[in-house]
């Protein structure tokens, strides 16, 4: 056990004489730098010290003298680190500091009387005791009191010390009950202090005020902790094999020696182990070390990169995008389709043939299960990484694929990128792949988005479309209605030349209406074709409007002064004044008549539509008679005639309002402005001005 404690005194010794000389080479002039640099050489001169010890047999009191010093030097460093010192003074200056330098002086009192007149230990271990647990209760406050970056820079230095605090402690606290130190846990000290080194070091790299230029390779820490693991490992099985002989039977002690043997076999089978190993050196990088990646710079890359794609292709944009970032030779998107199989949306460089189709369509259902990037050139080197995959990678790494990253939307594989080697060194790491997975996922979100917004576009274009519909429909009906007139009074109006007249009037006006459904159609516009306007006088237009709607029932009664002209388009006018009569008329008795006024107030139009019919709720009037397709005439109206009628009047500068109340009328008034039969205006263009 003696041989065993020198090589760990030693061994700590060499540690800390490193971390030293990498802190005295940051030259960092910081207080907490030089408290940090003297705690260092202070450890590896407490280490040195007891190796010595273990080896010449002298007094343990020089190294107590040493331990002292150490544990001086460490509550200083954390009063520093809580109190903010910027210098000695500042920091001696402090009550905290003179509480605790007094205290320490009591002990080492205490301890000396205790050791000269009583030859006891005790009090020096309760010392001990004392120094151990100050600077854990200083820790703890520093750690609590600490912000969450702070914590992450902060937390590996309380680890490391704290454990060998807690470790002195129970070791010194033994001592105090039985006088006498338990040299087992003495000789273990040595690499518990070495295992420690390897966390304050990486506190003293986080926090800038320690060493801001200091460097601690990723191998270093990975060693470390192999060794720290391979050691706590080393205890448990000690203590296992001292549980064993403490039976104290006949076979104890040989067992004890063949579990230790088994044991040493485990920990060898371990860490010959890759897995293993490269499940704590990711685990390493991952917490410990910053990623290799800039994700801001990156994401600010792969945005300008979409933003330069030069054609309305998405998918050759994203590809191109991705293809700048990683600095690829060839990338191909393969999009998922209904049957579970993937088709090609960009033609790159990279052109997959029949037979490494049918490869990349087998990998469909393993994409689906495992969300993992594949790498064919480490599927080819070691296969059993890649858990139930067969595939017959050399047919696609003959097309120059090498890597295949699956992309998901809401959890779902919805494609996946094939392309060339990144430019990485070797095989794709665990930063690799998630870096691919950040800029995938970004790219199928965009391709998602921009697929989602093609179908709005196109839905929208039928929408068009079937408004358009609407409005010929609605078009058409009115002809078909004005039609309908004549073969309703052919049989008792034939041998009427009234009749005939306006027989001629209605089919001229029905054709040229459907020469402006037609012309309409054959332009895909969804508005009205308008025609120029001209000036119409009201009173005459009324009439004519009043005598076709009289053909049914009830009756519109008119009065209007004559003289008033508009400046419009006659057919529209007429068309919206028919469709306003015939809806006072449809929501009416036959025995109540329908009165339509118009009249003068100063240069505006006033036209009232007033019907005693049912009416209409006011939530009705404000939420659905002026919105297109909603009609209260069920399957017998198209609900758009009210919307194109305030439509119309707006376009002339007018006002279509309505006042109405359930079960006792409905009355429509519009306002619009008046023009001069003699004084029409002209723009500077020769243009007629319509407001």
């Amino acid at each position: 056990m003696e041989l065993l404690g020198l090589i760990g005194y030693g061994f700590s010794s060499l540690i800390y004489l490193i971390f030293f000389l990498l802190l005295l080479a940051s030259r960092q002039q910081s207080l907490a730098g030089t408290l940090t640099r003297l705690l260092g050489i202070t450890f590896c001169l407490a280490s040195l010290v007891s190796c010595w010890q273990l080896y010449q047999g002298f007094s343990l009191l020089y190294v107590f003298g040493l331990e002292a010093l150490k544990n001086l030097m460490l509550s200083l460093l954390v009063l520093g680190i809580k109190l903010r010192s910027e210098s000695l003074r500042h920091l001696f200056s402090q009550r905290e500091t003179r509480n605790y330098l007094l205290a320490v002086v009591a002990l080492i009192t205490a301890a000396a009387f205790s050791l000269v007149y009583r030859q006891s230990f005790v009090w020096l271990f309760i010392g001990f005791m004392a120094l151990s647990l100050w600077p854990l209760v200083l820790l703890e406050q520093v750690f609590r009191n600490a912000q969450n970056r702070a914590r992450w820079a902060v937390w590996p230095f309380v680890f490391g010390i704290g454990s060998i605090l807690v470790f002195d402690f129970v070791m010194y606290a033994q001592g105090a009950l039985i006088n006498q130190l338990d040299f087992n846990f003495w000789y273990l000290r040595g690499y518990l202090s070495a295992a420690m080194m390897p966390f304050i070091l990486l506190s003293s790299k986080r926090i800038k005020n320690w060493s801001s230029d200091l460097f601690v390779s990723r191998d270093i820490v990975f060693y470390s902790s192999i060794l720290v693991l391979s050691g706590g490992y080393l205890l448990l099985l000690a203590f296992a094999g001292y549980i064993i002989r403490f039976l104290e039977g006949q076979w104890s002690e040989m067992l004890s020696i063949a579990f230790m043997c088994l044991g040493l076999l485990v920990l060898f089978a371990i860490l010959l182990t890759q897995n293993f190993r490269n499940r704590i050196r990711v685990f390493i990088s991952k917490h410990f070390f910053a990623n290799r990646y800039d994700y801001r710079l990156e994401w600010l890359n792969l945005i300008s990169a979409i933003e330069r794609g030069a054609g309305d292709d998405i998918y050759e944009n994203a590809c191109a995008a991705l293809a700048e970032v990683l600095q690829l030779d060839g990338c191909i998107y393969l999009q998922l389709n209904n049957i579970n199989r993937l088709a090609v949306m960009n033609h790159g460089q990279l052109k997959p043939g029949t037979a490494s189709m049918q490869e990349l369509d087998g990998l469909v259902r393993y994409f689906q299960q495992q969300s993992w990037i594949i790498d064919l050139g480490e599927y080819d080197k070691s296969p059993q990484t890649y858990q139930d995959l067969k595939l017959q990678h050399h047919t696609l790494r003959n097309e120059n694929i090498e890597v295949l990253v699956p992309v998901y939307f809401q959890q779902q594989l919805t494609g996946v990128f094939a392309m060339t080697r990144p430019a990485t060194k070797g095989f794709l790491n665990w930063e690799d792949r998630d870096f691919l997975f950040a800029l995938t996922k970004q790219l199928g979100n965009y391709l998602s988005l921009q697929e989602a917004q093609r179908q709005l576009a196109q839905t929208q274009q039928f929408a068009v479309f079937h408004r358009m519909s609407a409005f010929v429909l609605h078009d058409l009906k009115n002809i078909q209605a004005q039609l309908g007139l004549i073969t309703t009074n052919a049989e008792r109006h034939r041998e009427n030349p009234e009749f005939i007249n306006d027989v001629f009037a209605t089919v001229n006006s029905a054709s040229m209406r459907l020469q402006k459904v037609v012309r309409q159609l054959a332009s895909k516009s969804m508005e009205k074709i308008k025609e120029p306007n001209q000036q119409v006088e009201v009173k005459s237009l009324l009439e004519q409007v009043v005598k076709l709607a009289n053909m049914h029932t009830p009756q519109v009664s008119l009065r209007c002064p004559a003289g008033l002209y508009v400046f419009t388009d006659k057919e529209r006018f007429a068309g919206v004044l028919m469709h306003l009569i015939e809806n006072a008329q449809q929501a009416s008795d036959s025995n109540k008549k329908v009165q339509l006024v118009g009249e003068k107030q100063e240069n505006r139009l006033i036209l009232t539509i007033s019907d005693k019919g049912c009416g209409m709720s006011q939530e009705f009037i404000r939420e659905k008679l002026f919105t297109p397709f909603s009609t209260t005439k069920g399957n017998a109206g198209m609900g758009i005639g009210v919307y194109e009628a305030r439509q119309f009047f707006e376009e002339n500068c007018g006002v279509l309002s309505v006042d109405s109340e359930v079960g006792t009328g409905t009355t429509f008034t519009i306002e619009m402005s008046l023009s001069n039969y003699q004084e029409i205006g002209y723009n500077n263009h020769g243009k007629i001005i319509n407001c």
